[in-house]
């Protein structure tokens, strides 16, 4: 549950910056998405391969 809520939080944080620096909403939540989802496998590949 951490790692999924890190990625939350970190893809909250890069869509909130996209969007304040383009103020444009659907590139911000795409970015977010992104970001999220890579964040969130990231750190889930990180704690697989450390088992």
């Amino acid at each position: 549950m951490p790692t999924l809520l890190l990625g939350v939080l970190l893809g909250a944080i890069s869509g909130g910056i996209t969007y304040s620096l383009t103020t444009n909403g659907q590139l911000a939540l795409i970015v977010g998405a992104v970001v999220m989802v890579l964040a969130w496998l990231g750190i889930a590949a990180l704690l697989v391969i450390d088992d």
